[in-house]
Order: structure tokens, then C-alpha cells, then sequence
């Protein structure tokens, strides 16, 4: 059985572990922990512990139980001193105040949901983003960075943490050096992924790793975080920031959406990121190998990855490099 890892954070990262989850038992996800905003910020800053909004997601997208239990943890309130708050993050909060941590909270909430695999925060340190944009602009706060990118006109530089080069989770480092398959996003790309590659350690144990390394890449661009980013580009910020690059190959959508389907999308002032000939160049000349098809699917008017389609492109595309290898 393949040993999968995924690391990042938000809507795609749970999306995409729907399908995983039906690849193999052996799944991890890996976290990032710079969320601040929401539900999740009111209560890292009230209790001062770690943000469990993304954590939730995961376990969520990764559980067997019963529907209703899954409705009851997504649950989210809307009137009174509770509105906005998640049942499920409230119940982490209470969690991690009896076990001790928020890494047993989840523990023991993966075993009440019945979740296959396992989730992980990325670090248990309490950590920021930091962004410098174009501008000189220099921002902290994950929920902040890009409504102000967006707000000046200015394109993010640079991200970094504060503190920075934080200590990963005991458990990270081991499960990426011995993973079959190592999947980045889909996810924000300043806000979500690189938080996640840029704790110490985590870049040196993917390339440690003997399994494959895959980039599942976005299929909108992000307002003050990715405008006018090319797929190709997407990568190239990540080698930038990490000083290598860990990509085997990309999994991407190659399938348009009518426009009248993309209405939705203008007020957030996103475009749909489809592959062009000189992203395929790019990936050509550094030895990255691609997989490509319709791997979309729309949901309440909201442009989402087809789980199950995306998952089989990854396991497609990682046993095509690891025959390529051998050769």
C-alpha cells in the first residue's frame, strides 16, 4: 500500500484528500498553521492555541462517519456570542484543553470521526505569515496579506514566517521521508503552501525522500495573491522561496469553463489558470513530468477539483516518473 502525503492548507487541500482517501489507508495530511482569521483567529487569539479551522477540514474530508456527525462538526452558528463560530473548531478548542495540546485534540477527534489516515499540524510553535510586496509594503497576518496586496495594487515578493524557520511536528518529518507519494496544494499560494514548506526541515525531507513529488495546481487565480500568475509561474515562486526545486511532476486542468459559468468569479476578480505552451516549455526543459485532462467539476456556482479524477491522475502520473526512474 502507497504511503501518500499532502501538505498545504484550505478549501483545496480537503477537497482533494475526498479522492485520496480512496487510494490508500496510509494517507497523511500535513497542515499549515498560519491561519488568523475567522472562526479559527477568534480563537487562537482568546485561547491561544492553534488554529483548528484547517485541521477540521481534513479530518472532515477524510472521515467515515455517520453524515449527520459530519453535518454536526461543520455546524457553524449564526446569531448570538457564538455567530461564525465552527461546532467542530469549538470542539478541537475543548479537546486540546483536556489532552493537553492541539495535536492530541486531533488525535482523538480522528478516532471519533472515524478518519482514515492521518492529520497533522505542520508545527505546534506559534507562528505568522510575513509578506513584503512590491511596494516595500512589509505586512503580518495571513488573512491581511493579501486584501492588502489587492487593495495597493502591489504583488507579493516575498513571504516568510515569524518567527521564522520554526521546528516541524515530531511526526512530519518522519512520514515525508517515507512517503510513496508527496502531493503540494492545491491551496493559495502564499497563504497556504509555502506557510507549510517553510518549516525547517520540511523542504530537506522531501528531497530526502525516495517517492514523488507532485504539484496539484490551482484552477483560479487568487486576488492579491496570484493576479496574471501563469501555471509555470506558480512554480517558480515556490523554487524561488525554497531554494530548490522538489517538483517531479504537475497535475493540472486543461478544460475551459464557459464564461457565463465564471460570473461568480469577477466580483473576486479571479480567472481560470489553464496550461499554456509556454508552461509546457518551462516544464519540459527542467524535467518535470505532466499529467493533464478535465479534472474540474462546478458546485454551487464555485469552480472545484473532481476528486476522484485528480487522485487518479496523481497515482497515474507518480507510478509513470517512478517507471521512468528505472529505466
Amino acid at each position: 500500500m502507497k504511503r501518500i502525503s499532502i501538505i498545504g492548507g484550505g478549501t483545496g487541500l480537503s477537497v482533494l484528500l475526498r479522492g485520496l482517501k480512496k487510494k490508500t489507508s496510509d494517507l497523511h495530511a500535513i497542515v499549515n498553521m498560519v491561519d488568523d482569521g475567522g472562526s479559527s483567529g477568534k480563537l487562537r487569539n482568546e485561547l491561544g492555541m492553534g488554529p483548528p479551522g484547517d485541521l477540521r477540514n481534513c479530518l472532515l474530508a477524510m472521515s467515515e462517519a455517520d453524515p449527520l456527525l459530519e453535518e454536526l462538526f461543520n455546524y457553524r452558528f449564526d446569531r448570538g456570542s457564538l455567530s461564525g463560530q465552527s461546532f467542530g473548531n469549538l470542539m478541537i478548542a475543548a479537546l486540546s484543553e483536556l489532552t493537553g495540546g492541539i495535536d492530541h485534540a486531533i488525535y482523538q477527534a480522528a478516532t471519533i470521526f472515524n478518519v482514515t489516515g492521518h492529520v497533522y499540524p505542520v508545527t505546534l510553535e506559534d507562528i505568522h505569515l510575513y509578506a513584503r510586496l512590491e511596494n516595500g509594503r512589509e505586512i503580518i497576518g495571513e488573512s491581511t496579506i493579501p486584501r492588502i496586496a489587492f487593495e495597493e495594487s502591489s504583488p507579493i515578493e516575498f513571504v516568510n514566517l515569524h518567527p521564522a524557520r520554526p521546528k516541524a511536528f515530531k511526526e512530519v518529518i518522519p512520514v515525508l521521508e517515507t512517503s510513496d507519494i508527496i502531493i503540494v496544494g492545491p491551496g493559495s499560494l502564499y497563504t497556504s503552501l509555502l506557510p507549510a514548506l517553510l518549516v525547517s526541515g520540511i523542504k530537506e525531507a522531501i528531497l530526502r525522500s525516495p517517492g514523488v513529488c507532485i504539484y496539484a495546481a490551482n484552477l483560479m487565480t487568487q486576488a492579491g495573491e496570484t493576479d496574471h500568475l501563469e501555471l509555470a509561474e506558480h512554480l517558480k515562486v515556490l523554487q524561488e522561496h525554497l531554494e530548490d526545486n522538489i517538483f517531479d511532476g504537475v497535475v493540472m486542468n486543461n478544460r475551459a469553463v464557459h464564461f457565463d459559468e465564471l460570473r461568480g468569479y469577477e466580483l473576486e476578480h479571479a480567472v481560470q489558470i489553464l496550461p499554456s505552451p509556454q508552461d509546457r516549455l518551462y516544464f519540459e526543459e527542467n524535467g518535470i513530468e505532466v499529467a493533464e485532462g478535465d479534472l474540474i467539476c462546478l458546485k454551487d456556482g464555485l469552480v472545484r477539483h473532481n476528486f476522484d479524477a485528480t487522485a487518479c491522475a496523481i497515482m497515474e502520473l507518480s507510478q509513470q516518473i517512478k517507471d521512468k526512474r528505472k529505466q
